[in-house]
């Protein structure tokens, strides 16, 4: 299972849910949705996919699943080309320190709809502080793959 931990259990650090489950790049099955503009100077084209992630109740078992979809620039003003290796890289890592962040404080009683919000009103900014124009939201854009997961992850790695 992705992203479990919001629970009375102890994880990581002392006081604090455990939180397993690792997004890999693998995940981010980008489909180009805007081509890149034939000028290199020209900043445009555009990556998205939409992932459909479930969270797990640590104490009871119970599950939901979030939803939200990725959406990178292919160039920029500020870093030019960026490679689909490292936009699935930086979008892989930055998602797991959101939900880290988010999960690893939550309250058992919090809902898991809650922690999905959390996690994208996180993960957007973080995203886009490594590549500018980065969006996190809805899944909306057509064409777009979605993408279901659910992958184990230890503190200790």
């Amino acid at each position: 299972m992705w992203w479990l931990g919001a629970g009375g259990l102890t994880g990581c650090a002392s006081g604090r849910n455990t939180v397993t489950g690792r997004i890999t790049p693998e995940h981010f099955e980008f489909t180009t949705t805007v081509k890149k503009p034939r000028s290199n100077n020209e900043p445009g084209g555009w990556w998205a996919v939409c992932i459909h992630a479930q969270i797990t109740q640590g104490d009871s078992g119970a599950t939901s699943i979030c939803k939200f979809e990725v959406g990178l620039p292919q160039r920029n003003r500020f870093q030019g080309d960026i490679s689909l290796a490292h936009a699935q890289e930086v979008a892989a890592d930055m998602a797991n320190r959101a939900i880290y962040k988010v999960l690893v404080e939550a309250h058992p009683s919090t809902m898991h709809v809650t922690h999905c919000i959390n996690f994208k009103k996180l993960y957007e900014p973080m995203l886009d502080e490594k590549i500018r124009g980065a969006r996190v939201g809805a899944c909306e854009t057509e064409g777009a793959k979605t993408v279901h997961f659910g992958v184990s992850y230890h503190c200790d790695e």
